[in-house]
């Protein structure tokens, strides 16, 4: 009986290592906004568009300078050739003019989000202006092991002319192939849970010890 047990633990523990991790987010609990932001980009929890459900982000530049983002995911505890894929809905009604939002990213040390380890890249595709534009982007974290890079910050950017014009940001999803990172969306949860580790640990050593 034990070797059966510990071959239905290894076929667990196997499977949990070949998953991803995926979560998404919308801002319909009325009261999340970003992880952080950089710039003159001012934020809120909106209730004027909505790609789904009722309420999504806005962001709006004031005073005018630089290039002002919001911080809708942070990934921490990658490794180089992990694979980081997001995605989000942009509106803006200005087609061929600003403002418009794009996606973009950048590298953290893991432990403040605030920390900034270089440009990561992002979308060279703007939001069109139409209406809602969906914006995505694939990373592969680099790493050399000495600059301090174990993290990346997927951000919504805003390009505006004129104060206080408004983008809005909705239906934002994020997927990592490393399932041992850390993922916080834009109202500061994050994924994974301690107590499901530790119930998923406790489960498995029932089973590990229990007679038979």
């Amino acid at each position: 009986m034990k070797t059966v047990i510990t071959i239905i633990l290894a076929t667990m523990f196997c499977s949990v290592n070949a998953l991803a991790l995926s979560w998404d987010y919308g801002w319909e609990d009325g009261t999340g906004t970003a992880l952080g932001v950089y710039g003159n980009a001012i934020v809120s929890n909106s209730n004027e568009q909505a790609y789904e459900g009722s309420r999504s982000l806005k962001i709006i530049e004031t005073p005018l300078g630089g290039t002002p983002q919001a911080f809708i995911w942070w990934v921490t505890g990658l490794s180089s050739g992990d694979t980081v894929n997001a995605q989000f809905y942009v509106y803006d009604d200005t087609p061929g003019a600003s403002p418009s939002g794009r996606i973009w990213g950048h590298y953290t040390d893991g432990i403040d989000v605030n920390s900034y380890q270089g440009s990561a890249g992002g979308n060279s595709t703007y939001s069109d202006g139409l209406g809602w534009t969906n914006l995505q982007h694939q990373w592969t974290f680099v790493t050399d092991g000495t600059d301090g890079r174990t993290g990346l910050v997927v951000e919504a950017r805003i390009y505006s002319i004129a104060e206080f014009q408004a983008i809005y940001i909705d239906t934002a999803t994020i997927t990592v192939n490393n399932e041992s990172v850390k993922i916080y969306r834009a109202n500061g949860e994050s994924i994974p849970e301690p107590f499901v580790v530790g119930a998923l640990a406790l489960g498995l050593s029932f089973l590990f010890f229990r007679r038979k």
